[in-house]
């Protein structure tokens, strides 16, 4: 009888080689970079194509004004200005919803193949650690804890994890940085940027 769940699950989870194409960390960090501004790039192009972006920054902007302007009218107490911008709630609310839908577009064409790419290619490549960092942030990189693991063999002889030193960046991690740091770039270059909110 076929275990569907465990098959799942081995679907879902990435099998990281142990002899990554890129074997040192500098190579492996570079190539990691390339791809990941790339992908954001490709990312960017996608929704330049599926959204209407002056659109889309035109009601960010007028919904922004009219939270602005709420919020001002509450916090003086202006009874008639706070009733006169509830009128235009709803209408403001129908627009906040248009804007999600069309961010929404390009999201779902972009994350399947991205999701298994993530899965299947990436950690066949590069393995689980791609870089070393002389800053420490948790979750992202290797503890000493992490670096334990390495020494210790699972029942094939393998080592448990997959870290060798402290400060080594796991491949999501690297990518999480990369896209975070070139993000605002990629959006201004391809003129896909939006208003904060």
């Amino acid at each position: 009888m076929i275990d569907f769940d465990n098959l799942i699950l081995q679907f879902f989870t990435p099998q990281y080689t142990r002899n990554p194409v890129f074997p040192d960390l500098i190579s492996a960090t570079i190539v990691a970079l390339i791809i990941s501004v790339a992908m954001s790039f490709g990312f960017a192009m996608l929704r330049k194509k599926t959204t209407d972006i002056e659109r889309t920054q035109r009601i960010m902007k007028e919904t922004n004004e009219w939270r602005k302007e709420y919020t001002d009218a509450i916090k003086k107490g202006d009874k008639p200005r706070i009733e006169e911008l509830k009128k235009r709630q709803a209408y403001v609310n129908k627009m906040a919803m248009e804007v999600q839908q069309q961010n929404m577009k390009p999201m779902f064409l972009y994350m399947v193949p991205s999701f298994l790419i993530w899965i299947l290619v990436f950690p066949a490549i590069f393995g689980q650690v791609v870089s070393i960092s002389p800053i420490s942030i948790p979750y992202i990189m290797c503890s000493d804890e992490d670096v334990q693991k390495h020494t210790q063999l699972n029942d094939n002889g393998e080592p448990v994890g997959a870290c060798k030193m402290p400060g080594e960046v796991y491949l999501w991690g690297w990518f999480l940085l990369t896209s975070f740091g070139f993000s605002g770039i990629i959006s201004k270059i391809t003129k896909t940027g939006m208003p904060s909110i």
